[in-house]
């Protein structure tokens, strides 16, 4: 997907205050990933580069724990998805946190 795409459906759909969505992303290389997007200190950055950071759905509670116990978000459990790899994005149901 182009930078354009990608910022409409990411932006809208994680916007401040909305709940995370549990997320479908297709890639051009065959690889499904599950899990949610998310914006950390890079998010400018990555966003110049149709990049975007997300957290695998298998990663989610070491992410939360990590939370829990230092108070921050951590990118250790997140990856990068390129946005021009991507075929498509499907919100498939809300993340209960």
């Amino acid at each position: 997907m182009n930078k354009e795409e990608m910022l409409n459906l990411v932006d809208d759909k994680y916007a401040v205050g909305l709940n995370p969505t549990v997320t479908r992303v297709m890639c051009k290389d065959d690889v499904t990933h599950y899990g949610y997007f998310n914006s950390f200190g890079d998010v400018t950055e990555l966003k110049a580069k149709n990049q975007y950071r997300f957290i695998p759905r298998n990663n989610f509670k070491a992410f939360k724990e990590e939370f829990n116990q230092k108070g921050i978000y951590g990118v250790k459990h997140s990856i990068v998805i390129n946005g021009d790899d991507v075929v498509d994005i499907e919100f498939v149901l809300p993340l209960h946190i």
